[in-house]
This record gives C-alpha cells, structure tokens and sequence, in this order.
C-alpha cells in the first residue's frame, strides 16, 4: 500500500500544479444560455480594446505575435494550420480563399502570412461578433483581409471558398452543429477544426471558461463547450471524409482533475465516388 501512495503522489503533485480552483473550466451546464447568464463575457469594451492596442502592435512591427491580448516575444507556429494552407493553395494554383470563424482581429493572419506572401491569390475571410468586425474594417482590413458579420456575407462577396478555419472558436458557440450544418449546405471542400479540446462523456459538457486577468487585463469568463467527439464526427461525417487527426500541443489542460489535450482535424467534403462506395 505505502508503495503505491508513493507512486501515485507525484502524479497527483503534477495534476495539483496545473489546477487552478478559480480559473479555468468550471461546471456543467444544462443549456449555453444557463452558462452565459452566469459569465461576464468577452465582447466587454475592455477586452476588445485591449486586443485592439495588441493587434496594432504587431501590424505596426512593435511587436511579432499577439493572441488573447497577449504579446509574445517570438511568433508560435502552427504548422498543422499553415500546412494545410499551403496544401489548399498548392492544389489551386496558389490561390486560397478562406473564412476564419471567430477569427479576431487577424490573430492567425500574422503569425502565418510570411509563409504565404508567395500566394498569387489570398483571400483571408474573418467572421466575427459585431464590435469586432467593426475593429477590425476601421483598422485592420487589407489586401488580404476583410472581416464580415455572418457566413452569408461573406459567401456574398466570396461564393466559394476553399476552407472554411475553426481555431478555438468552434466550442465558444452557442449551437455548433448548426453552424456546421450551414457550413455543410454550401458544400464547402475543407473544413478544419483546430485548438479544440473534447469531452471524454458521450455527451456534451458546457462549461464556463473563467480568464485570469494576464489575458485581458480584467478577469473574463464566457461559455466554452466540451463537443461529444462521436456527435461531431458524425454529424462531419455525412458530408465530409477526414483527411487527418492531430494533437496540437502536448502540454495537458484540465477540467476540474480530468486532463485534456488541445486536438485538431481535417475534412474534406466527399466525392461523388465516395457516396457511391457507401
């Protein structure tokens, strides 16, 4: 018995130093709208201000990546994300079109456009809340990117996209399955889901996801959904055939004592030939 103590108290030591009892993902919620009543959310002035001061701080060269209101000292690469970019465009004669759901303020544009600067044609499409699509066409449209309102006007503008990018934003809204059954309906080729992690239950777990003041400048707290990974490959799964899985990162987060891992995939929306197989 002391023998197993022992070997179960480092572990437990480990799980201990990356818990937090204030921050983090709290609760089990039975509907979005119960968890949302309960936060002070994201779209508050500050936050979005704070953002603002830290997205025109890498536009303006003063500093090399920003994300959640964060500057860093070095860009942190996502190479899944800029592979599949480049993947997408090298198959279309480097040219890419693609909408970033709950994209900021062109938070992945900078860390990945050096890479892409070769492109003939990049269209970068940010679907965003309201006060940030505002931001965003005031001061950080460009060339390449353009930020809309909804996923119709942006398909006004750009009818057929080649991607459409959920990077940890897939699980902050309030009905994802109908998202992507809109996304679906348009018959979109690729769809990836990045930065998301899931719920280890065969149901869904709505949280509230509780920021501590280093991101924002004030603490935040908004609904963060755990997606049923079986529901959603499902549901993927009637339109789509994923190309592949991946582990974003190794580092493991909590909810509560129960780790996860950051995850990500990639679909691609079936053939005429794979209907027929089926």
């Amino acid at each position: 018995m002391y023998y197993l103590i022992k070997e179960m108290v480092p572990s437990i030591f480990h799980t201990l130093k990356w818990y937090s009892f204030k921050y983090g993902w709290k609760g089990d919620y039975k509907t979005y709208e119960d968890a949302k009543a309960q936060c002070a959310g994201y779209d508050e002035d500050h936050i979005l201000q704070r953002i603002i001061d830290t997205t025109n701080k890498v536009k303006n060269g003063e500093a090399v990546y920003e994300r959640d209101g964060i500057i860093y000292d070095e860009i942190k690469e996502n190479f899944h994300l800029l592979s599949t970019l480049l993947l997408i465009a090298g198959k279309n004669n480097n040219k890419l079109t693609f909408i970033d759901f709950g994209g900021s303020l062109g938070t992945s544009y900078y860390q990945n456009i050096s890479y892409l600067s070769h492109l003939t044609q990049l269209n970068w499409c940010i679907i965003e809340q309201p006060k940030f699509v505002d931001a965003g066409k005031k001061a950080f449209e460009n060339e390449h990117v353009k930020f809309y309102n909804s996923l119709e006007d942006c398909l006004a503008v750009h009818p057929h996209p080649d991607l459409v990018l959920f990077s940890s934003s897939l699980q902050y809204m309030s009905d994802p399955y109908k998202v992507l059954k809109v996304i679906q309906s348009f018959k979109i080729p690729y769809i990836l889901i990045d930065l998301i992690g899931y719920n280890d239950k065969k149901q869904d777990r709505i949280t509230i996801q509780h920021v501590p003041p280093v991101f924002y400048g004030i603490e935040a707290s908004y609904p963060c959904m755990f997606i049923n990974r079986d529901k959603l490959e499902a549901q993927l799964s009637e339109v789509y055939n994923r190309v592949f899985d991946f582990i974003v990162e190794s580092e493991k987060y909590y909810i509560g004592l129960k780790p996860f891992k950051y995850e990500g995939s990639l679909w691609h929306i079936k053939t005429l030939t794979d209907t027929n197989v089926q």
